[in-house]
């Protein structure tokens, strides 16, 4: 009786133990907030729970299995603290029950038993158009007396008939194979892509808490991943050469974090966090004699520490105390104001009003019963008046610090985690601009319409590809470089075959002669432009002359050189700058000498 009343109580204890064991919470998290930098995102992900008293198990889903996890970070609200946490990646496959996996699944195997089917009707016709062709022969040559003509014609007719017949359905057979094998190629390729997209890895956080008191927790959770980014590319519109330059600025968007950001606020960031540099420093330089059996590798090793900061999270609770006010008596409720609304200029219901969502208001404005009295009546007490935003230039604020450029947009944002590029406007400005034609004949004979914008280090601009448009015309693409030293930024708008440069060798002026142990050879060339537009151009104009490496040559430029704007003898470029009139022509030369021994050749 004892050792079964101990089996009771041992069996008692243990089912408390079981019913007093809590099984880990498991809730879902979706990305709220990204910052998407040129190479890597930092996302923020938000999950609520209910928490008991005490200690707490909770799993969270939704996240990254990509993610840097030193870069983690939890926080949580209603006084809960996070005693231990552990991130792991957890390999879902849900292809085999997928609905739209099986179904794809079934009718590849359909058409599989049906392509089957055709290659074997295929080979059997085959086989009765040779036993046709076969039999046929073989009874119109196997007789010893010869056919007879009528059973010849009838032998004939059949096998014309029979011939007809079996190829007209080996075509059809073929046409059948042909549709089964594109059908089935182009089904194998949607099961792949579901096999893939339903064959996922998922981020998992698992937290240990103790909670005061039993309350209901919101957890925000961020971290870095390497696998996003964004580029800057622009689209530059010039409409013509008396107006300003448009800039429309844009942002190719691209992710695989394995999870979609679904409506999203994201702000795009030209930082670059996580890059694993910290500033340099001298260690001492010890100089010693070099030892032939040890090397010895003397440079300083890098730091790799990862050096990441996370922008600070909003609170998520705030608490409002009310002041209580107490009535004696409750007095008669008055009557509702009498508003008109307008909205973009158009009178909309109140219900109408009330529903714009305030980030897409640009500016608002209320006009009282004076101000609005002329337009509306005295019965008006007032109106309301809304211009919403028009365009991605009233969603987007840009702000720039010591490190960086950030570009927050209001509007959410969704981006799909299949790595396919996303394009989004950010915004459109107009620059002054400076215009003129510039040729270098020396290199290429074409003229060149360039447009010249001064000072772009204040236009904010991130390095990027731009796109060029002149007079409707898409020109071609060209570079934007923030980090150049140049005071301008040049864009080359394309060929202007209307201003025309000429550049020969000037034989009257050119020579060859010998003086004692030296030669001297001059070279003499015209350079002739011509505007063939109707109005003026401005005109940069280039040609070069050589600079001597060694001493025993000598280059001089000579006196028939049209006095040029510039000239840097550094590297013998010379630079004519001048308004040409409407159809002025003007010719401009370069006449330098070189002297060597006559015994060598200079590599002209």
């Amino acid at each position: 009786m004892k050792i079964k009343a101990f089996y009771v109580m041992m069996i008692v204890h243990a089912g408390i133990a079981v019913h007093g064991a809590t099984e880990a919470k498991r809730v879902h998290s979706t990305p709220d907030e990204v910052t998407l930098f040129f190479h890597g995102a930092e996302l923020t992900h938000s999950a609520e729970a209910s928490l008991a008293k005490g200690e707490n198990e909770i799993v969270i889903d939704g996240l990254s299995p990509l993610i840097d996890r030193n870069s983690l970070k939890i926080k949580v609200t209603g006084g809960a603290v996070v005693s231990a946490y552990e991130f792991s990646v957890d390999y879902l496959s849900d292809g085999k029950t997928n609905p739209v996996v099986r179904k794809l699944t079934d009718s590849v195997e359909f058409y599989d038993k049906k392509l089957q089917q055709t290659e074997v009707d295929i080979e059997i016709n085959g086989q009765l158009i040779n036993l046709l062709q076969k039999g046929t022969m073989k009874n119109v040559s196997g007789s010893e007396s010869g056919m007879s003509f009528d059973e010849l014609v009838k032998t004939m007719d059949y096998y014309k008939t029979k011939s007809v017949e079996l190829k007209s359905v080996s075509s059809e057979n073929k046409e059948k194979k042909a549709a089964y094998e594109a059908e089935i190629k182009r089904l194998r390729a949607k099961l792949n892509d579901e096999t893939v997209k339903n064959n996922k890895t998922a981020g998992i956080l698992k937290l240990v808490l103790n909670a005061p008191i039993a309350v209901n927790s919101r957890f925000t959770i961020s971290y870095f991943t390497a696998t996003a980014g964004w580029t800057p590319y622009y689209d530059i519109l010039v409409e013509s050469t008396d107006r300003p330059v448009k800039i429309v600025s844009k942002a190719k968007l691209r992710q695989t974090t394995g999870i979609e950001w679904n409506k999203v606020k994201l702000t795009l960031s030209t930082a670059a966090p996580g890059n694993g540099k910290t500033a340099p420093r001298f260690s001492t330089w010890f100089l010693d004699f070099r030892n032939p059996y040890f090397t010895r590798d003397n440079a300083a090793m890098k730091q790799n520490a990862f050096s990441y900061s996370l922008k600070e999270m909003r609170a998520s609770s705030q608490v409002i105390e009310e002041e209580e006010t107490l009535f004696e008596a409750a007095p008669e409720p008055p009557a509702p104001p009498n508003y008109r609304y307008i909205v973009n200029g158009a009178e909309v219901d109140p219900d109408t009003y009330n529903s714009i969502d305030p980030a897409i208001i640009a500016s608002r404005m209320f006009l009282n019963r004076e101000q609005a009295g002329d337009a509306w009546g005295d019965d008006v007490d007032g109106v309301w008046q809304v211009e919403l935003k028009h365009s991605m230039d009233d969603y987007v604020a840009t702000s720039e610090n010591m490190l960086d450029i950030t570009y927050a947009i209001d509007v959410p944002y969704s981006i799909p985690g299949n790595g396919k590029e996303q394009t989004l406007e950010l915004n459109t400005r107009e620059v002054e601009a400076s215009y003129r034609h510039y040729c270098a004949p020396k290199l290429d004979p074409e003229t060149y319409l360039l447009a010249e914008i001064a000072h772009p280090e204040r236009l904010n601009l991130p390095n990027g590809k731009a796109n060029v448009t002149y007079d409707g015309t898409y020109i071609g693409e060209t570079m934007i470089e923030a980090n150049s030293t140049l005071a301008t930024l040049t864009l080359t708008l394309g060929v202007d075959r209307r201003v025309s440069v000429k550049r020969e060798k000037v034989q009257d002026f050119s020579s060859r002669k010998f003086v004692g142990s030296e030669a001297e050879q001059i070279f003499t060339y015209s350079l002739t432009v011509r505007n063939g537009r109707n109005k003026p151009v401005q005109m940069t104009l280039k040609d070069q002359y050589p600079i001597s490496s060694q001493k025993e040559i000598k280059v001089a430029l000579l006196d028939r050189t049209t006095a040029p704007s510039f000239n840097v003898e550094d590297i013998g470029v010379l630079t004519w700058e001048e308004e040409l009139q409407a159809g002025e022509t003007k010719t401009y030369e370069i006449s330098y000498s070189v002297k060597y021994p006559k015994n060598k050749t200079p590599d002209f």
